[in-house]
């Protein structure tokens, strides 16, 4: 259930649920929402009035305006630790160097603590970045 794309009408049901009394645990428990993603959004709707019985609910485009203009955080984890030797690693790829032998010599020459893995998720990208070179069919008749 983690990293789930939340719909409009799950927040509203989910609200509903909240206004209603229900407890953090209990909405987790019927796999609405973990309880931390409720935490945060109890939060918010409780900044905001929403979790009083006596208001009407929020109209839709409220609540998505709200829930979209909520900052999210980009995990340390998505920057990879092999982003600052990328130029040395372009350059050893294109002269055929080996996998292992860049992970060895970010290791030895520049202090690397990283794992292979993360070289190989590098050297995958900067692949996948190269241009093929062209190629042209040459057809020729039987003898020529």
């Amino acid at each position: 259930m983690a990293n789930r794309r939340f719909e409009l009408f799950e927040y509203r049901h989910i609200l509903v649920r909240v206004r209603r009394g229900d407890s953090d645990r209990d909405i987790a428990r019927r796999r609405l929402t973990g309880r931390a993603k409720l935490a945060a959004l109890r939060q918010e709707a409780q900044s905001r009035g929403w979790l009083d019985p006596a208001q009407p609910m929020p109209e839709d485009p409220e609540i998505a305006s709200v829930l979209n203009s909520v900052p999210r955080q980009v995990p340390r984890s998505s920057i990879s630790t092999v982003e600052p030797y990328r130029e040395q690693v372009r350059e050893w790829l294109a002269a055929g160097v080996q996998g292992t032998t860049i992970h060895a010599a970010l290791q030895r020459n520049h202090g690397y603590t990283g794992s292979y893995d993360a070289v190989k998720r590098m050297l995958r990208r900067l692949a996948a970045e190269r241009v093929v070179k062209a190629t042209t069919i040459l057809e020729f008749a039987p003898g020529e």
